[in-house]
């Protein structure tokens, strides 16, 4: 006689809430309407001439990690850090007096700019990585989307892609602490 298989599940292991942004250690600020990470595996499904179009296995052949984050706080730092080929300029009189300027980015090696980008739920203490989502190696191409409407925030949508590390591989992980 079978015996019933035992229940493991726990209600504890059913997670709620936001999180808080870091690329390159520093903290992006508030985000409005949700982190999101999408994880994509494309594969390649073998078929023969005996099964017809019947799968007989399949192998990954490539994998691909993008977050996308609605920014709220939309500063001219922000624009800096999510924005490859855009420079920060003070006044040099009046410091208070502060531009972007974006060029084209034409030829910009988005690998070469890559850092990490960390996703910490904020109902966790900063120095528990538990639960962490991190990307070693991620960029953004710095595409923006925002409007200036009389009752909508002015958000960045900022999406990052992560990149392999090129002798490792590892692509993102979780619970890591790489620093």
């Amino acid at each position: 006689m079978a015996t019933a298989p035992v229940n493991k599940s726990d209600t504890k292991n059913v997670k709620l809430g936001v999180c808080k942004v870091f690329y390159d250690g520093v903290d992006l600020g508030y985000t409005q309407g949700g982190v999101d990470v999408e994880v994509k595996t494309d594969t390649h499904k073998v078929n023969v001439d005996q099964f017809g179009k019947t799968t007989i296995n399949e192998y990954i052949m490539g994998r691909d990690v993008t977050v996308k984050v609605p920014l709220a706080e939309t500063t001219l730092d922000n624009m800096v850090k999510i924005m490859p080929g855009a420079t920060l300029h003070v006044d040099p009189v009046d410091s208070t007096k502060r531009w972007v300027v974006v060029t084209n980015g034409v030829g910009t090696d988005l690998l070469s700019i890559a850092k990490e980008l960390r996703l910490h739920p904020k109902s966790l203490p900063d120095d528990n990585v538990s639960e962490d989502f991190v990307i070693p190696k991620a960029s953004t191409a710095g595409g923006l989307k925002f409007a200036y409407k009389l009752e909508n925030e002015r958000i960045y949508d900022c999406d990052f892609t992560g990149y392999p590390d090129p002798v490792t591989g590892e692509l993102f992980g979780i619970g890591l602490d790489i620093a």
